[in-house]
């Protein structure tokens, strides 16, 4: 069918194919890439100022890559822009026969659209291809030629996130706290905290006000200046300390292992204040030595668990008993990294720690190697 596009005030108009794809209700059509960009807004998640947001932050270079691809290809080809209506009254659908009913023209209300303070067309896929295609950028012209497109109308917000999640899981470049941050938003609390309770309790240390990692986890969209633990990372961790503690799994409900474990980061963070104060000069808060403090956090936790204790002062004491080391970028754990990396690292810390009035690890170890 010949593409016939005509503008009426400020509503165009295209053919489309009206259906559904795996039960999302649908049209699909060509138009213009400056067009498509016009009529529609990336909802960039912001965990401070935009916590409903559905998409992750935009990359200036993906786009502009994106933009040159379009501009400079003679030949080319993308997948379709996937968008979404959210508002009823900006589409209008008129099928061309009674025989053929889901063949017809679509009107979209730019006016309408233009007037709205929400965003009445989001960018469900493909948010940088449509980025620059606007014009609105200095040195970067509107881009007119015809891609397609698919836009789902009759979407509820969490379906709208939902597919988006689908789309992106396996791609690449795919930013995994963001995925991560889907599933917490979308996964009612219970549910959470009995299926992944390594992300429930990830999310309740940045999520709780008493916590000392409050509002310094990533959790994917646009990221806020001095957010810099990777929700992803601190799920990570958490997964590793429960795996290797023999007493916080005997604690029935996440939410108990949470409260333990919050205690344990306060412990930390007076344990080794200037981690926090300068984060990036020091490794306890990012990469090996988070999953090191981590592994650490299993051994510390069973000691003091088995002694019938949780608080900050007694998990303290325990960190307090073993060496001073140095946890700077050139201190004490320099070249390690990774996983193995990071188990080195809390095994050669927890060598020294001992409990009142009992010998270290490596003091009984000592003490063993020089006898008879």
């Amino acid at each position: 069918m010949a593409k016939s596009k005509k503008a009426i005030k400020d509503t165009i108009s295209c053919p489309v194919i009206r259906g559904q794809v795996l039960g999302v209700s649908v049209y699909r059509g060509y138009e213009k890439l400056s067009t498509l960009a016009e009529i529609s807004k990336a909802d960039i998640y912001d965990q401070q100022s935009n916590p409903l947001g559905t998409q992750r932050d935009l990359s200036p270079k993906h786009a502009k890559e994106a933009y040159e691809y379009v501009k400079n290809s003679e030949l080319g080809f993308w997948p379709e822009i996937f968008l979404c209506a959210r508002s009823k009254d900006i589409l209008t659908y008129s099928h061309l026969s009674q025989e053929i009913s889901d063949v017809g023209i679509l009107k979209i209300d730019i006016g309408k659209i233009k007037k709205s303070k929400s965003i009445s067309i989001s960018r469900v896929d493909g948010n940088h291809r449509l980025h620059f295609g606007d014009g609105i950028e200095p040195n970067y012209t509107k881009i007119e030629k015809p891609v397609s497109f698919c836009i789902a109308y009759n979407l509820e917000r969490d379906e709208e996130i939902q597919l988006f999640k689908d789309i992106n899981k396996n791609q690449k470049p795919m930013n995994t706290s963001h995925l991560d941050g889907i599933d917490v938003r979308l996964t009612p609390e219970q549910e959470l905290k009995r299926r992944t309770p390594d992300l429930y309790i990830a999310q309740q240390l940045n999520k709780d006000t008493n916590s000392v990692l409050h509002g310094k986890v990533y959790e994917g969209g646009k990221k806020p200046v001095g957010v810099d633990i990777p929700l992803r990372g601190l799920r990570t961790g958490i997964q590793y300390m429960l795996s290797r503690s023999s007493q916080l799994p005997r604690l029935a409900d996440a939410e108990a292992q949470s409260k333990v474990i919050k205690n344990y980061f306060a412990a930390v963070k007076q344990w080794q204040p200037l981690a926090w104060k300068t984060p990036k000069d020091y490794i306890l808060l990012r990469g090996a030595g988070l999953w090191a403090i981590c592994f650490l956090g299993a051994q510390v936790i069973d000691r003091a668990l088995l002694n019938n204790t949780f608080d900050v002062k007694s998990l303290l004491t325990i960190l307090n008993s073993g060496k001073n080391w140095d946890w700077s970028n050139k201190g004490s754990f320099t070249g390690m990294s990774g996983r193995s990396g990071a188990l080195a690292i809390s095994e050669k810390v927890s060598r020294h720690l001992k409990d009142a009035n009992q010998l270290s690890t490596e003091q009984l170890f000592q003490q063993i190697m020089s006898s008879k």
